[in-house]
């Protein structure tokens, strides 16, 4: 059940979600994107030239692949962090048509498995010597139950502790990144249909709702997010997390309509472009070089989930993620 402010937020968002793609005079979301890389062009045009490296994860569609576009035509060497590396290939193509550039490349990443998670960081550290932007934005969103390579429930190993260990492996080489690095969490709104993140759903497989796992998952997005940003104050790294906005999977017909009909459901589900405006937005924009600790919508900061900034909150789920990952990475 959504908290009351949950619930208000949600209605919210869908009801902007019907009225940007009804109301003409609202800006579209591909222009606003190119309004963040003109600001970005222009505050940072004086950066000495120097190569600047982004990771996306999940870049091989929707969301991930805007952003990965975004980010190459910023300049950032981009790398699709990716586990089906046919599709992988694919968006690499595409994406290279769609810019002209080259500054773009896929790296083989399976977020569900913590072994590939180590393969990927080593590979990353042996090529480059710093990381200016992280985008963790894959994820896995409804699914029948199952695992993760290592036995861990799918959603929440590969959505969550998948990001953890990715992130937390390459905090080196983003406190490394002159001129400082962001770390961008994608996460869902779908969070507020979690009272709290239920470990004992995570463990017990009779426990386990598609929807109710999901949820659970993003705002351990969330969660970790502020965790994050709490532990890297003072350090030129900041942490933000984001709602990009409903759509597919982030937000789907199955899991609005706990809310409202279907059919609306259906005509609220917003394109990629607007779902990667916030996550482009809190990568480039001059405006969120210093945010840290915060979450957004629509390239605005507001309320998340009030159990991620419970720092009790925050402080068991990093050491339950921790020692979990300590513990799979001991069997590799």
């Amino acid at each position: 059940m959504a908290t009351v402010g949950g619930t208000l937020q949600l209605i919210s968002e869908l009801a902007y979600s019907v009225i940007s793609k009804v109301d003409p005079s609202v800006p579209s979301y591909t222009s606003r994107i190119d309004r963040v890389l003109m600001d970005h062009r222009n505050a940072y045009k004086d950066d000495g030239g120097r190569e600047k490296v982004a990771i996306v994860t999940g870049a091989d569609s929707g969301v991930g692949f805007v952003t990965a576009n975004a980010l190459a035509r910023a300049g950032y060497q981009t790398i699709l962090a990716c586990q089906d590396q046919e599709l992988a290939q694919e968006a690499l193509d595409h994406l290279k048509r769609q810019t002209g550039l080259d500054n773009l490349e896929v790296m083989q990443l399976d977020l569900a498995s913590l072994a590939s998670v180590k393969r990927f960081v080593e590979q990353f550290v042996a090529k480059y010597k710093a990381l200016d932007v992280l985008v963790n934005n894959d994820c896995v969103a409804m699914c029948p139950y199952s695992q993760t390579k290592d036995r861990i429930e799918m959603q929440f190993g590969t959505s969550h502790i998948g990001h953890f260990a990715l992130t937390t492996q390459l905090l080196d080489s983003l406190m490394a990144a002159e001129g400082g690095a962001r770390v961008v969490n994608v996460s869902s709104i779908a969070s507020v249909f979690a009272t709290n993140i239920d470990y004992s759903a995570i463990e017990d497989k009779a426990k386990y709702s598609p929807t109710g796992n999901y949820a659970i998952a993003k705002l351990a997005n969330i969660t970790f997010s502020n965790a994050l940003a709490r532990r890297l104050e003072g350090t030129n790294v900041t942490v933000n997390s984001l709602h990009p906005g409903s759509t597919a999977p982030n937000i789907s017909p199955t899991i609005l309509s706990n809310a409202i009909s279907g059919p609306i459901a259906r005509a609220v589900i917003v394109d990629a472009h607007h779902g990667a405006f916030t996550p482009i937005y809190l990568a480039l924009s001059p405006g969120a070089a210093e945010v840290t600790g915060k979450h957004f919508s629509r390239g605005q900061a507001v309320n998340p989930h009030p159990k991620a900034l419970d720092k009790g909150e925050q402080e068991r789920l990093w050491a339950y993620s921790e020692q979990l990952v300590a513990e799979k990475l001991k069997t590799l």
